[in-house]
Parts: C-alpha cells; sequence; structure tokens
C-alpha cells in the first residue's frame, strides 16, 4: 500500500520529467531576419580566423604564408599550426560568412604552401567567419573529394562572395553515404 507523501513525490516527479521533455522537445526558433542573413547579424568588422597547417620541413615559411593571407584586403587573424609527421591533410574548409577574396587567397595559400587541395570540408561543421587549411580536427566523414577544375571555378577572381559559397556549398555537399565498417559507400539519390 503507498503513502500518500509516496504517491505525492511520483506525481511531483512526473510533472518534472513531463515539463523537462516537453522543453527540450521544442527547439527554440530563430527570428526570420537571423535566419535570413547569419552573416550580416554578426559584427561588421569582425576578422576572419584562417588556420593553417603546415608541415614540420616547412616551418621557416610560416611567416611567407602569414603575409600572403593577410594580402585579402579585409582583417585576418592567421594561426599558422606545424603537422608532427609527413604532411598534413589536403583539405579546405571555408565557413558560411567568409568573403570570396580570403576564399581564394587561402586556396592559393594552400596550393603553393601546403599540399593542394584533394578534399572539401562540409561546410554546416564549420565556424562562420573561420577557414581551415590541413586541418585534422574534422572528421574524415565530413571531407568530401574534389578535382582540379572545381578548385579553378572556385579561384575564379569575377566570383562575388554570394556565387562563391554557393559553388563551395554544391562542392562541399556529401554525394555519398558511407557505410559502417569500411563496407564501401552507396549514392545519395537527389531530391528535387
Amino acid at each position: 500500500m503507498t503513502t500518500p507523501a509516496c504517491t505525492a513525490w511520483v506525481r511531483r516527479t512526473a510533472w518534472w520529467l513531463a515539463a523537462a521533455i516537453l522543453l527540450l522537445a521544442v527547439p527554440a526558433a530563430p527570428s526570420a531576419a537571423a535566419a535570413a542573413e547569419p552573416c550580416a547579424a554578426e559584427e561588421p568588422g569582425r576578422p576572419t580566423t584562417v588556420e593553417f597547417v603546415l608541415s614540420s620541413k616547412h616551418k621557416e615559411r610560416a611567416e611567407e604564408v602569414t603575409q600572403l593571407l593577410n594580402t585579402a584586403g579585409e582583417p585576418v587573424t592567421v594561426r599558422i599550426k606545424f603537422f608532427p609527421f609527413l604532411d598534413p591533410p589536403a583539405n579546405l574548409g571555408v565557413g558560411k560568412c567568409v568573403s570570396a577574396e580570403v576564399g581564394r587567397v587561402a586556396i592559393r595559400a594552400a596550393s603553393t604552401y601546403g599540399t593542394g587541395i584533394t578534399r572539401l570540408i562540409r561546410q554546416d561543421i564549420l565556424p562562420h567567419r573561420w577557414v581551415k587549411v590541413g586541418t585534422t580536427d574534422t572528421a574524415e566523414l565530413a571531407w568530401i573529394a574534389v578535382n582540379a577544375d572545381d578548385l579553378k571555378r572556385l579561384t575564379d577572381p569575377s566570383l562575388t562572395t554570394e556565387v562563391f559559397q554557393t559553388l563551395y556549398r554544391q562542392l562541399a555537399a556529401p554525394k555519398e553515404r558511407k557505410l559502417p565498417f569500411g563496407m564501401g559507400s552507396v549514392p545519395l539519390e537527389k531530391t528535387p
């Protein structure tokens, strides 16, 4: 037989549990203006961070890389890291609030001082004002293969920032789903 105090405790616990589930299940809706223009809502003069991973054999060229990355004509914070082994991965990630000029300069620097670019990092996992070159802090499943012709399209100087970002998102979109345990991959079906 249950006591009235036990029943009250069960009711109170159930009430708090239901309230917690309800609050966690309903996501907070962002404002329409922030969803439409996420970059416009940020500070206009805020610098873009470029994280560049160099091979250890290029330590003496770190200053050259920094100078090249600062030629974009915008405020850029450069972070140079050194890969402890032979060469860093040949990947590039561009956040969605990075200008086309900073993106082109990062591609040029990766081609000149890095191992080139053979993979793009999906944009949805990157900070908005961040460029990553040769990084290992993202999952390899988020790296999408890219060819030289597509990179040439990205470095076209006539591209505006909006067109550059749209093209980057198209090129960095997953084209296949990896199967578990190294059992291959399955092409993704395009939805209209």
